[in-house]
């Protein structure tokens, strides 16, 4: 089955959204999630084919992986999206 995916910039979004959500008093806002780019998924069975590196405050940091976690849950990379194509809605 193919899990719905987004281009770089809306998944960057999403993971923005997420660490909001996680935060309290908006702190998410002080990480700073970079484009997400296509992982290396020979064989590691991480669920998902992207990887992405984040700025954040060490005490964020749990709030980061915690978006991470959330997002990946979710969404694949589709590294040939632009920034105002259509993503593929998830089922549900």
């Amino acid at each position: 089955m193919s899990r719905p995916t987004l281009g770089p910039a809306a998944l960057r979004d999403e993971l923005n959204q997420a660490a909001l959500r996680l935060s309290m008093d908006s702190e998410g806002a002080k990480i700073e999630f970079m484009l997400p780019t296509l992982a290396d998924t020979g064989g590691g069975g991480i669920g998902h084919n992207w990887d992405v590196q984040a700025y954040c405050p060490e005490p964020l940091d749990g709030i980061a992986r915690k978006a991470v976690e959330e997002v990946a849950a979710v969404w694949d990379l589709d590294p040939h999206a632009t920034d105002g194509e259509a993503a593929e809605q998830p089922e549900g």
